[in-house]
């Protein structure tokens, strides 16, 4: 079916307010849609194992390289290329996300909650997302990079102008003005590392980290090798733009989106509590019931016929993530949040992609949200809501941007 006459706008209020409702119904009455915008066009496709098997499999139909949003970014340089190059890419920086290292930034995040909650024990109320969703994955992100800690907000601001650039029309020459503050920066942060080993006069190597070099991704990004030769500076930067895109924003939406849900059904908090062994599965159902990125985007590189609609080169295609999470012909009671559904069911989402593109950052991400969740619930644990949420203003994100909360 695909619901020629049904319409659909994914940054209309409706959907805003309740993405979940909205992109099931898309999904239960149009499964494959076209929608046309006054900024965007591009075909939406809601089943869970197309999406699954024919989109983000290693399809050389669908195209990463021009970016993952409703219009062209064009960069074809490290994580935004396509296999194989990409799969080489991924190799050579995938060292720093295997379980030693999660283990070691693990106990970074956990000092870091830590003083998070030390803070908020000085008082009896405040906004969960500024006090403790934002800071914990913010500052993560500063430590993955090898960056101060206190400059979270300062990256904080850029992240959000880069996702403003590539979510909203923006204003012509805009995302120039952005990168022309991001990248300085960063290029200095290089420059500082590669001054270090020429001083060293070391033959580049991982085994450099935490000697020469500080053990961190801007310093990995030097000493890794693609394909056998050295990154680029500009692939380097790419890294450091990922890191500050998908570092930070994703997980603060998970765990402002979890506790929300916890606590605007308080019972799921007790129990919670009453069964600690219960927050693995949890963070699991808040991936799956409120993904922090509703859908994402590919563009085909040739002709390609999808539902028996002819969709020509350089088609935009969306993949709703929402909708495809509560597909009933993958997942039980799909409209329902269950923190106690079963681990390898809740796991099943799409939330972090699947196949060659699935998000790196994935062990780490779901890393801080446990943490979180433990250390909440031993040290705060009258948590509670007081007061109306509000939502992120993007339309392709959901979390939550104010959530006012007690714990006194």
């Amino acid at each position: 079916m695909s619901g020629d006459h049904y319409r659909f706008d994914p940054m209309s209020a409706k959907t805003l307010a309740d993405p979940g409702a909205a992109y099931s119904e898309l999904r239960e009455r149009c499964p494959f849609h076209h929608y046309k915008g006054e900024h965007y066009e591009f075909y939406i496709t809601s089943d869970y194992e197309e999406i699954k098997r024919d989109i983000l499999a290693d399809n050389p139909v669908w195209s990463f390289k021009y970016g993952n949003a409703a219009k062209d970014t064009i960069s074809e340089v490290g994580f935004k290329t396509d296999p194989p190059f990409h799969m080489a890419f991924r190799a050579a920086m995938q060292p720093g996300l295997l379980p030693k290292a999660v283990m070691r930034y693990e106990r970074e995040a956990q000092t870091i909650a830590g003083e998070l909650i030390d803070r908020m024990l000085e008082k009896g109320s405040g906004d969960f997302h500024d006090e403790f969703a934002l800071p914990l994955p913010a500052q993560m992100m500063c430590v993955m990079l090898g960056t101060k800690r206190s400059d979270y907000l300062h990256y904080k601001h850029w992240a959000d102008e880069l996702q403003l650039q590539l979510f909203h029309d923006p204003t012509p020459g805009s995302f120039e003005i952005i990168l022309g503050q991001i990248l300085p920066h960063f290029r200095g942060l290089i420059a500082e590392r590669r001054k270090l080993l020429e001083a060293s006069a070391a033959e580049p190597s991982p085994q450099l980290l935490g000697t020469v070099l500080p053990d961190d991704y801007i310093s990995r990004s030097l000493v890794a090798k693609v394909e056998g030769r050295p990154l680029t500076e500009e692939e380097i930067l790419n890294v450091c733009l990922a890191f500050l895109t998908g570092g930070q924003e994703t997980t603060t939406g998970l765990i402002g989106n979890l506790m929300w849900r916890l606590l605007q059904a308080p019972e799921r908090w007790e129990r919670l509590k009453a069964d600690p062994s219960l927050i693995e599965s949890a963070v699991e159902e808040s991936l799956r019931y409120d993904p922090p990125v509703l859908a994402h985007f590919r563009t085909s590189l040739c002709p390609v016929t999808m539902h028996g609609k002819q969709l020509p080169e350089r088609t935009k295609l969306m993949f709703n993530i929402t909708g495809a999470n509560r597909d009933p012909q993958r997942f039980t009671d799909p409209e329902s949040f269950r923190i106690d559904r079963p681990l390898a069911e809740a796991r099943a989402h799409l939330s972090f992609g699947n196949g060659v593109h699935f998000c790196m950052g994935a062990p780490v991400a779901r890393m801080e949200a446990k943490v979180a969740m433990r250390l909440l619930i031993e040290r705060l644990p009258k948590l509670r809501l007081d007061g109306q949420p509000e939502r992120f203003e993007s339309w392709m994100h959901w979390g939550k941007t104010k959530l006012p909360v007690r714990w006194d």
